[in-house]
């Protein structure tokens, strides 16, 4: 029984998976808000669960209107959903909307002044691109 069931459930998700997210369409866009940590917002905002303590804070966009927007998490957003060193501070970034997942695939961001890019140098956002501009 437990092997016809899984069968059927991997046959679902194999013949549905493509149909779900058929209609995510991505658009480069530029959002301008607050590095603020997610759980912890709605935590005071709504009683949320969040254990940020336990498991770390997950920081998201949060716009002028209220509305957050999460981050792809790869090796271009990693500073920002960490947030240790921009926690609170007002962000511009730039990348990929993912309408249907409210989720920001992050090419590029700017945070007090400085611009910051992918350094394929160094394997990691830095600002080596706007170094590479000014020479």
């Amino acid at each position: 029984m437990f092997r016809k069931t899984t069968a059927l459930i991997l046959a679902l998700a194999f013949l549905l998976g493509p149909s779900i997210f058929a209609g995510v369409k991505g658009e480069y866009k530029i959002f301008s808000g607050t590095l603020s940590c997610l759980g912890c917002d709605l935590k005071k905002a709504v009683g949320a669960h969040a254990q940020c303590s336990i498991y770390g804070h997950t920081h998201a966009l949060k716009l002028d209107d209220g509305r957050y927007i999460s981050f792809m998490e790869n090796d271009n957003s990693a500073d920002l959903i960490k947030g240790e060193k921009w926690h609170g501070k007002k962000v511009k970034v730039h990348g990929v909307y993912l309408t249907q997942a409210n989720l920001l695939d992050v090419e590029s961001f700017e945070v007090e002044g400085k611009s910051y890019g992918w350094c394929e140098k160094h394997k990691r956002m830095d600002q080596c691109h706007v170094k590479m501009f000014q020479e």
